[in-house]
């Protein structure tokens, strides 16, 4: 039978463990690297995007103000563009994971420190997030066109290309960016945060009901941060191509995201109109932060017993 130990005078990152034999095994779990957090990053973001598309599309579509019902609770329509979706996510995440831990990494040595503060964690998770847009922008702009025109992705892509050139693709950037720092600090920093200290004011919580109210507060948190940047880079994005033959596309006069916010502000209620679509992007995020929390930390953990040294030494029988 095999006890487990966990030797006083170890590292911390050392587990001990003992086997039929008596021998003592120690288990050295050593800090992941970049390349390995990307990884599980990119299975991460996929199995999320597969669970959570048909959310990402109601997003999108209350807040182009075409929301129909026979559309959202339709397959053919709420699931099309997920091979995209998928594909698109898995670099995305795989970046964000992969830049954060690199990011991390170098603040620890530009700190002289072991430990980062939680400053500094939301930092190297805003500037993960930043730099992952540079991948998602054009991605998620050839998907919202695919959805809108039942094209394929290349045709989009080519569409768009030769009406506005290469950097065509990159229309909303700057919003994109915003969105997806915002995003990722809460995921990344402020959701673990949120979840050490649940779990140090209330220890009666279980490990599962600290990591439910954790996600529910950052992901609540990020979702209301981040949707109105969130809006604007949809609208931007969706006026790449005109939506119907013979018009111009809304990027003929709406270039940027102030134009877009005076266009939003002539159509109505301005806040009402930067809120389009906010809940089921919550209700997304919620699920989203949950989902990541809990299935990083099982990969994280199958990723290192995978992967872990073992040296033997003899341990006395009693």
């Amino acid at each position: 039978m095999v006890a487990s130990v966990r030797c006083p005078s170890a590292d911390p990152e050392v587990m001990a463990t003992t086997d039929r034999a008596g021998c003592l095994k120690e288990t050295n779990l050593q800090e992941l690297s970049a390349a390995e957090h990307a990884s599980i990053g990119a299975l991460v973001g996929s199995l999320e995007m597969a669970i959570m598309r048909p959310a990402v599309f109601w997003k999108t579509e209350l807040q182009q103000q075409r929301f129909s019902l026979m559309r959202a609770v339709n397959p053919s329509y709420c699931y099309r563009g997920l091979p995209l979706a998928i594909a698109s996510i898995a670099p995305i995440t795989c970046i964000q994971f992969g830049a954060n831990s690199a990011f991390s990494t170098a603040l620890k040595e530009l700190r002289g420190s072991s430990q980062l503060s939680e400053g500094d964690k939301i930092l190297a998770a805003v500037t993960a997030g930043a730099a992952s847009a540079l991948v998602q922008c054009p991605c998620q702009l050839v998907e919202v066109n695919q959805s809108n025109h039942g094209s394929s992705m290349l045709s989009t892509a080519r569409r768009v290309v030769s009406m506005h050139g290469i950097l065509g693709l990159y229309r909303g950037y700057t919003m994109g960016a915003t969105r997806e720092g915002i995003f990722c600090s809460s995921y990344m920093a402020i959701n673990p945060m949120t979840k050490r200290w649940l779990q140090k004011n209330h220890p009666e919580l279980s490990d599962t009901a600290a990591t439910l109210c954790s996600s529910a507060v950052s992901g609540t948190l990020g979702a209301a941060m981040s949707h109105p940047a969130d809006t604007l880079k949809t609208r931007l994005q969706a006026g790449a191509l005109p939506l119907r033959p013979g018009e111009a596309p809304e990027a003929s006069h709406i270039r940027g995201p102030i134009a877009a916010l005076k266009d939003l502000q002539q159509r109505g209620h301005l806040l009402q109109k930067c809120y389009a679509g906010f809940s089921p992007r919550l209700f997304r995020l919620i699920c989203c932060t949950y989902i990541y929390s809990t299935m990083t930390e099982r990969l994280e953990d199958l990723w290192r017993m995978a992967s872990v040294d073992f040296t033997m030494t003899p341990l006395p029988l009693a």
